[in-house]
C-alpha cells in the first residue's frame, strides 16, 4: 500500500470516527503514524483528502459496474448487472453516503460531492448509451430516444437507491431489480 492510500484509510477511519467536520488533519496524521508535516507532502487540506477519497471510492464502483456489464451477454442482462451492481455498490458505501447525508458540510465540500455526482451521472450515461445503443443495434428495442431510456433506466435506480441509502431494512435487491427489469422489457400494460 502506498503512502497516498494509508492517509486515504486512516482518513476513512477518522471520518466514520469523528465525521468530516470534526475530524482534524492531526488526526489524520497520528492515525497514520506521520507528522502533519509530512501529510502535506500528499495532501494539502482536509477538503483534498476527502475528494481523493471520493474519487477512488466512485473509481472502484464504477468498474464494478462497467466489468458486470461486460460479462453479459444480452442486453437484457446487462441493464439488469448494470442496476443490481450500482445498487449494491452504492449499498456497500453506505458508510460514505450516510456522511454526506448527516453532516452539516462547508459549502466546498457540498461543492466536491456534487462535483462527484455529476462525475458519476457521466459515467453512467456514457455506459448506459453504450448498452441502449448495443441494444437498438441487435433489433432488441425499437429505435427511440436513447435520452428517454437512459432517464428511464436511471431514474429508477437512483429512486430505489434512495431507499437503500435511506432505509433501514434490508431490501432483496435481486428481487426487486429482475421485477423493475421486466417491467422496462414487457411493461406494466396487461397482455
Amino acid at each position: 500500500m502506498s503512502k497516498r492510500e494509508g492517509i486515504l484509510r486512516a482518513a476513512s477511519v477518522m471520518f466514520q470516527k469523528y465525521g468530516f467536520a470534526k475530524t482534524t488533519l492531526d488526526d489524520i496524521a497520528q492515525e497514520c503514524g506521520m507528522k502533519n508535516t509530512a501529510l502535506y507532502y500528499y495532501f494539502k487540506s482536509k477538503n483534498d483528502i476527502i475528494n481523493e477519497m471520493f474519487n477512488c471510492e466512485m473509481k472502484k464502483i464504477q468498474d464494478k459496474i462497467r466489468n458486470a456489464v461486460v460479462k453479459q451477454d444480452t442486453i437484457r442482462n446487462k441493464i439488469y448487472a448494470f442496476v443490481l451492481e450500482e445498487l449494491i455498490s452504492f449499498k456497500n458505501k453506505k458508510r460514505y453516503f450516510d456522511l454526506i447525508l448527516k453532516e452539516n458540510l462547508s459549502i466546498e465540500q457540498r461543492q466536491l460531492a456534487f462535483r462527484q455526482k455529476n462525475k458519476f451521472d457521466k459515467f453512467e450515461k456514457k455506459l448506459l448509451t453504450e448498452i441502449i445503443s448495443e441494444g437498438i443495434e441487435r433489433n432488441v428495442f425499437v429505435n427511440r430516444s436513447i435520452d428517454s431510456v437512459i432517464y428511464m433506466i436511471s431514474g429508477t435506480t437512483w429512486g430505489i437507491n434512495y431507499f437503500v441509502l435511506h432505509g433501514n431494512r434490508e431490501m432483496e435487491l435481486n428481487k426487486i431489480v429482475d421485477d423493475v427489469v421486466n417491467i422496462m422489457f414487457s411493461g406494466l400494460e396487461k397482455r
